[in-house]
């Protein structure tokens, strides 16, 4: 078996800045104020080895850091067929001969602190060019993919599938409204960004000015885009109370009518507080993912072809 040097192919990485490091310098040192943030931070959210191959045998080996959840699953797709693996490995894996894509999405939830790929002697791994556009997705442990039960099902990769995009997540749990993780996303470059914070400020008790004026610094750099932006009043949650999260979400609104290219999204019109869509009661589960995915993708899919 040759093992392929992923360290020197930032060209076979989706969703990265690096090899396996889907954060920038700057989103890193802004989400490094506690072991859980850092933790979040560091999972690899979104993160894709994109390749095509006539390898006819396949080695992937994991070494996991940190979880923010203790979900170890890899989905795996040849020629859009998936194959789902849990744990750190080794996995083997038995390929159909001749010329095949692979796309393999890493867990989302962990810190992989090591990650090796090998095939059969002899065989090929080539890059494959990305010619779509990029959605961004920048936001809380909802956007992140908490609590799905494998990275493909997370609501941002969903999203970015049915609108046929490639896509960026640097969502991060615990996150709260705040300019400067919106900023560094940006700065990433893409054509379209949806965003969502709000339901932590409401946990964390963010006093309402001060939510306020975070919310129309987001909203202004959103302004600022280049690209098509989107903003999302957060999910119901059925621990928090309804008339304090609801007081966030209409400040979220207030200040969005300020900001006319920046498209207001109401997830209540879409997702109910319904038990069977959650795990815990504020994140979704599986079945929520897909209810929230679908309905993003429906708001947003027209500002493709506008």
């Amino acid at each position: 078996m040759q093992k392929i040097d992923l360290e020197s192919r930032i060209e076979l990485f989706r969703g990265c800045v690096a090899p396996g490091v889907r954060m920038s310098e700057d989103l890193l040192n802004f989400y490094n104020d506690s072991e859980a943030r850092v933790i979040r931070a560091r999972s690899a959210t979104g993160v894709r080895i994109v390749f095509e191959t006539d390898a006819v045998e396949m080695s992937y080996v994991l070494q996991f850091g940190g979880t923010a959840r203790k979900i170890f699953t890899s989905d795996i797709f040849i020629d859009g067929e998936m194959t789902t693996v849990d744990g750190e490995g080794p996995h083997q894996l038995s390929l159909a001969p001749g010329k095949k894509s692979v796309v393999i999405h890493l867990p989302h939830l962990v810190v992989v602190e090591k990650l090796e790929l090998s095939v059969n002697d002899g065989a090929f791994v080539n890059a494959v060019s990305e010619p779509r556009k990029k959605l961004l997705i920048c936001g809380d442990s909802i956007l992140q993919g908490m609590t799905c039960t494998t990275p493909s099902k997370a609501v941002g990769t969903l999203l970015a599938e049915k609108l046929d995009m490639d896509f960026h997540n640097t969502s991060v749990g615990g996150a709260e409204m705040r300019f400067e993780p919106v900023e560094y996303t940006l700065a990433l470059g893409g054509d379209m960004i949806v965003v969502c914070f709000g339901i932590n400020d409401g946990f964390h008790a963010t006093p309402h000015d001060l939510f306020r004026e975070r919310t129309k610094k987001v909203l202004a750099l959103l302004e600022g885009f280049s690209g098509k932006s989107f903003i999302v009043v957060p999910i119901p949650n059925m621990k928090l109370d309804q008339e304090l999260r609801e007081s966030y979400c209409r400040i979220i609104r207030e200040e969005q009518k300020a900001f006319p290219k920046v498209t207001l999204i109401e997830s209540a019109d879409f997702y109910p507080a319904q038990d069977e869509l959650f795990v815990d009661g504020t994140h979704p589960n599986d079945k929520g993912m897909a209810v929230y995915a679908d309905a993003l993708a429906k708001i947003m899919a027209p500002a493709l072809i506008c």
